[in-house]
């Protein structure tokens, strides 16, 4: 079985998501202008990609390279044995022992996502997806989730995207010259007179200083005493050692209370994130505003797949109960549908209308339904469910055909 399209009407993103929701296994090939992609999918995950262009050798010797894994002089030796002795690269990579084995499947791995990143960029072509029981892939490899390699594409375009902006201009060279001279400005404050304790090593001009004050002479029971001008009173300073230590980290701790109220603001901020992983997950994957547009294709890719997965479950009680379901809770409560698809992507509950032998399913946004975003879906045309299918009239000519 086949399927296929352009990417005029189907983007890439949401063909990837399609295969995954279902855990589809089978190859999906992607003509463009100048290459052939083929993507491998092993129950909706990827486990290999090859292009016309570009083979997987290729590509993996590249990643070796760029990563460390296998210097230029040691790539020209394998490539020279590999044309002599013939048989597949990675095996002989393995017992040249010039790669481990581990880390030669973390680069196909990395390969591997590469090649699909650079298809998700094409806007043109033609796709094709065969469906099979079982594809080739190197054995130990750990597949590749689609919605990991979706979120690194996206931030690696908004990484290119930042890459892409104008560098910002150097300050002017009078801005410079005043930030360069603003620690000086230190310089021009009042000089502050030597300052010493009773007792200690002075220098000759702050002793013949204090000779000179004998009219007030610093005691010599008090050796904490700080010698200060004459309009300034004596201050105590504390001795040196453990109890000056010790009263630096009292005053750097914080009060009981002021610690409790910190630990109540960690735990809310922490509850937040919770909450809005479980009710906007995009919101915690792209944040910010310029985002908005990678969050509506994100939102539009898994309201497709809902709306998918809501059908087969609509269509699966009516084959079996002969009728659509009222609401949406028998098919939760068979099973078919979870707590999370009974609610918009975006968080919004599901309007579900049955209309005789077809629904529509529509968000609702504050008890208002959401335009723009209903699905309609019906049994006419599906010979499993619509009687009409298969009625043929006595004097009808036309043979019934039935495509796979």
């Amino acid at each position: 079985m086949a399927v296929e399209g352009t990417l005029d009407l189907f983007r890439l993103p949401e063909i990837l998501q399609l295969i995954s929701q279902q855990q589809k296994t089978g190859i999906l090939t992607v003509q463009g202008q100048n290459d052939i992609v083929a993507i491998s999918f092993l129950s909706g995950r990827i486990v290999a990609a090859d292009a016309l262009n570009q083979t997987m050798e290729e590509g993996l010797t590249r990643v070796l390279v760029s990563e460390g894994l296998l210097a230029p002089p040691e790539l020209a030796r394998v490539n020279a044995e590999h044309q002599e002795a013939g048989g597949r690269l990675l095996d002989l990579l393995v017992e040249r022992g010039y790669v481990p084995r581990p880390r030669l499947l973390e680069a196909l791995r990395l390969q591997t996502s590469r090649l699909v990143e650079q298809l998700l960029r094409w806007e043109q072509g033609d796709f094709k997806f065969y469906s099979g029981d079982e594809v080739s892939y190197e054995e130990g490899l750990e597949p590749i989730p689609v919605e990991e390699l979706l979120l690194q594409a996206g931030a690696e375009g908004f990484r290119d995207k930042q890459r892409a902006q104008p560098a910002q201009p150097a300050p002017a060279p009078a801005l410079q010259a005043a930030a360069r001279a603003r620690p000086a400005a230190a310089s021009v404050l009042p000089s502050i007179p030597t300052i010493s304790l009773a007792g200690g090593p002075a220098s000759a001009a702050v002793a013949g200083a204090a000779e000179r004050r004998a009219e007030r002479p610093a005691p010599a029971s008090t050796p904490a005493a700080v010698a200060r001008p004459s309009s300034l009173p004596a201050v105590d300073v504390p001795p040196a050692g453990g109890a000056f230590r010790k009263m630096k980290v009292e005053q750097a701790a914080l009060p009981a209370a002021d610690r409790r109220v910190a630990r109540l603001l960690a735990l809310a901020a922490a509850i937040l994130v919770v909450l809005v992983l479980l009710g906007r997950p995009d919101r915690l994957v792209m944040p910010f505003p310029w985002q908005a547009g990678q969050r509506q294709e994100l939102a539009q890719v898994q309201r497709a797949a809902l709306h998918l997965k809501i059908d087969r479950a609509a269509k699966t009680f009516f084959l079996l109960e002969g009728h659509f379901p009222d609401d949406l809770t028998p098919l939760q409560a068979a099973g078919l549908l979870g707590t999370s698809d009974l609610r918009d992507p975006q968080g919004y509950p599901l309007s579900y209308r049955v209309q005789g032998e077809s629904y529509t399913i529509q968000p609702l946004a504050d008890g208002l339904p959401v335009a723009g975003v209903e699905a309609a879906e019906a049994i006419t045309g599906n010979f499993l469910l619509d009687p009409g299918f298969i009625t043929v009239t006595p004097d009808s000519q036309a043979p019934l055909v039935l495509l796979d």
